[in-house]
């Protein structure tokens, strides 16, 4: 129980609980964090993602019966709104999404930030507090965008492995708890700050592994009720597949690719092989430590597209690494328009050169 003692103990459990988290967010940007300048980065993330956290909570003051002058209340309405639009098209599905669904994820972070602070000034804890806020804000927020996420990820066996390791994460809070004689739970208008530290901690945690139970629960028995996980694979992808070994055959074997253009009955892909082929021209190095997100080895991406009929593809793997299409674009085999006007990624095309 002494590596459980003391409040240095509890900084390192947070600190890894919410870099956890925070990979889900990343999605496919995760290698940011693996460098050197890594903890800068993260830390900068985190602060950033937790201003538009209580900028989208702040529509909850309206609600307690504090709006102050009505035009204070349309000016933090507006800015909520326009920060909820912007995290809704950060976190969409794919480049192509209908603008309505982007509008309907906006109102979902909206309702569930602002919702969340709400509940827990009622709950009683001291939201007016800035740290307090934000820690609510931020939970609420990171809860949602890992609901968008593995709503429409296939699979269940992975939400509940995932369950798990949220409730040993929050066995590992209730046992810090313990060694150092913190109630769990108090009511949190009378509890200790490091009582409210650990409620802020086992709480969210476990509304998100009641979440993955649910989501798990309804895609095994009532699949119909979420969204289609077997959705057409769109340029900038990258999905498993069954790909044949030459033109005409029918021997091949699943393996990662690129999706150049889809949409239709027949896709443009680039193929991704784990063999060592760096000694052969034509093909792009994608290090496992830059594509852990959607890669679990070293690959190499051959630079020659190739039809594959819709029917190939088997499942979702995650957005292509930025660095990648950069590198793609720059050989002209993605479609005219792709990714035109996204400042992210010229400034990633810029640093590819």
């Amino acid at each position: 129980m002494d590596l459980l003692s003391g409040t240095g103990a509890l900084v390192v459990i947070t600190t890894l609980i919410v870099s956890v988290l925070l990979c889900v967010i990343a999605g496919d940007r995760v290698d940011a964090f693996l460098r050197l300048t890594g903890p800068v980065i993260a830390a900068g993330v985190v602060a950033i993602y937790g201003c538009a956290a209580l900028l989208l909570a702040a529509p909850a003051d309206l609600l307690s019966g504090n709006p102050g002058s009505s035009g204070a209340a349309w000016t933090t309405l507006l800015i909520a709104l326009a920060v909820a639009l912007l995290l809704a098209r950060r976190f969409r599905s794919h480049s192509r999404e209908p603008l309505l669904a982007v509008a309907g994820r906006a109102l979902i972070l909206l309702v569930c930030c602002s919702g969340a602070r709400y509940l827990a000034r009622l709950a009683g804890f001291p939201v007016d507090a800035f740290w307090t806020a934000a820690a609510v804000s931020l939970a609420a927020l990171m809860l949602t965008v890992a609901a968008f996420e593995f709503i429409r990820r296939p699979g269940v066996l992975h939400l509940v492995v995932r369950a798990f390791v949220l409730l040993s994460a929050t066995g590992l809070v209730a046992a810090w708890a313990i060694a150092n004689h913190v109630p769990v739970y108090a009511d949190p208008r009378t509890a200790s700050p490091r009582t409210l530290w650990v409620m802020l901690l086992v709480e969210p945690l476990g509304a998100l592994a009641i979440l993955l139970l649910a989501i798990a629960t309804v895609r095994h028995f009532a699949p119909a009720l979420l969204p289609d996980s077997r959705r057409t694979p769109m340029a900038g992808e990258i999905w498993n597949a069954f790909v044949t070994f030459d033109s005409g055959d029918d021997e091949g074997k699943d393996r990662p690719v690129l999706v150049l253009r889809g949409g239709g009955d027949q896709a443009t892909i680039l193929k991704i092989t784990s063999q060592d082929k760096s000694r052969f021209a034509g093909y792009l190095p994608l290090p496992r430590n830059r594509c852990r997100a959607v890669l679990t080895k070293d690959s190499w991406l051959e630079l020659n597209p190739m039809p594959l009929p819709a029917e190939s593809f088997r499942s979702y793997r995650g957005r292509c690494p930025a660095w990648v299409l950069a590198e793609v674009r720059r050989r002209d085999l993605l479609p005219a328009g792709f990714g035109a006007g996204r400042v992210r990624s010229w400034l990633t095309a810029v640093r590819a050169r």
